[in-house]
């Protein structure tokens, strides 16, 4: 009995040590594993920024985007080492970079830093004291008003300012992530939608200034133009000759009674002169090739110019002769502009008040009277010439073409 008793003693104690054991190992285990684990997940990831990058103890879920992070003080892991009361966050200890770029937050150049960030009572991201719009909106109260407009930028919509904005410190003005021109910013994310690879640009866009023609935040009208609600409420604010010229104007050509500048100019650049979308002569006189007003031709009909004889497509005619048809096929054929103005006039049909005549300057002043079945022109000091469709009057004019056309398809 004795045996079996102290056998049985044994084997309870060598059960006991070997459990024991295990829980010593298990608590080394324990205390050696969290550090090594916060470790790898601090090298893990770096917060964005332009001019310096900051360690995080976690790479951040989702977007890079601080303002549009929701993280809750349960899920946030950030800490910041403590700061001594009076010590500066900018100092070469730490932060050491901040406030030397040409341009600086108002917080950071004051020193106020808790204005965004309070590393004592927020374990949010970044310490941030507040998120989202909420954050940048708290000081910059005037950009509320943003989002009460029709259209509104993706990055204003998506509350991700650092997308433009660095919020610490820039090289360039406003705290921009890229310049120094407007356009510098906006090809970070534009540069495919048009690379601006035109023979003529437009003023803007060949001094790079974006936002003489959109507002970079919001606006009430389509591609967040400044002006509205018409193309041509943008464009007169610059080409201040233009609203001049057509606000006691009689007759308007039919795009400017639509409010366009679109269908004869390129907003940004072109290939052709004036920013034309399409071509058209630079030379007041030109033998006629259709293809050389495929501007005009993209809404008025070919025919117009190409037939001699019809009694359809235009009643500029002497019977049923065609006078555009003579007057682009002269020997000295005149573009369309020779006779009529692109924008607006006081005489019926666009007919201009005037018209160059040689290289001098000089112009020629024309006055053009409209009758039930015809008309008058009269060219300063030169006869009176007429048209009429029913009842043909006698042309005194060289009729003979300087080139031989095919009929066009």
């Amino acid at each position: 009995m004795k045996n079996s008793k102290g056998g049985k003693r044994g084997w309870v104690s060598s059960w006991f040590l070997e459990y024991s054991k295990m829980i010593v190992v298990a608590g080394f285990l324990l205390l050696i594993f969290p550090p090594v684990l916060s470790c790898a997940q601090e090298s893990q990831g770096t917060i964005r920024g332009s001019l310096s990058q900051t360690k995080i103890s976690t790479a951040p879920a989702g977007p890079p985007l601080f303002l549009a992070q929701k993280s809750s003080v349960k899920e946030a892991t950030f800490s910041h080492p403590a700061i001594q009361e009076g010590e500066s966050c900018v100092s070469a200890k730490c932060h050491a970079e901040r406030g030397k770029a040409p341009y600086v937050h108002t917080p950071i150049a004051q020193g106020s830093c808790n204005s965004c960030h309070d590393v004592t009572a927020s374990k949010a991201r970044f310490h941030l004291i507040k998120f989202g719009s909420d954050l940048c909106l708290g000081c910059h109260e005037d950009q509320k008003t943003f989002y009460k407009q029709k259209v509104i930028h993706a990055p204003v919509k998506n509350e991700d300012c650092i997308s433009c904005h660095n919020p610490h410190q820039s090289l360039y003005r406003f705290q921009l992530e890229s310049g120094p021109s407007s356009a510098r910013l906006c090809f970070m994310c534009h540069d495919e939608e048009d690379k601006m690879e035109y023979k003529y640009l437009h003023g803007p866009v060949r001094s790079e200034d974006c936002m003489a023609c959109h507002n970079p935040h919001a606006s009430n009208y389509k591609n967040l133009a400044r002006e509205g609600p018409q193309e041509f409420h943008l464009c007169a604010s610059c080409h201040e000759e233009i609203p001049k010229k057509i606000k006691n104007a009689a007759i308007k050509h039919g795009v400017i009674n639509e409010g366009l500048c679109s269908p004869c100019h390129q907003f940004h650049g072109s290939n052709f002169t004036r920013n034309w979308t399409r071509r058209f002569p630079d030379k007041f006189y030109n033998p006629y090739d259709p293809k050389l007003y495929s501007l005009c031709f993209e809404c008025h009909e070919v025919a117009q110019a190409f037939y001699e004889k019809f009694n359809t497509f235009t009643n500029f005619r002497n019977g049923n002769r065609n006078l555009h048809h003579l007057h682009v096929t002269r020997k000295k054929g005149r573009i369309c502009i020779s006779c009529h103005d692109v924008h607006a006039t006081n005489q019926e049909r666009l007919i201009r008040s005037s018209t160059p005549f040689g290289t001098g300057g000089f112009n020629i002043r024309i006055e053009f009277i409209k009758t039930p079945t015809g008309g008058t022109c009269t060219m300063s000091c030169h006869v009176s010439k007429g048209y009429d469709r029913e009842k043909p009057l006698e042309l005194q004019v060289d009729t003979e073409y300087t080139i031989k056309r095919k009929k066009p398809k």
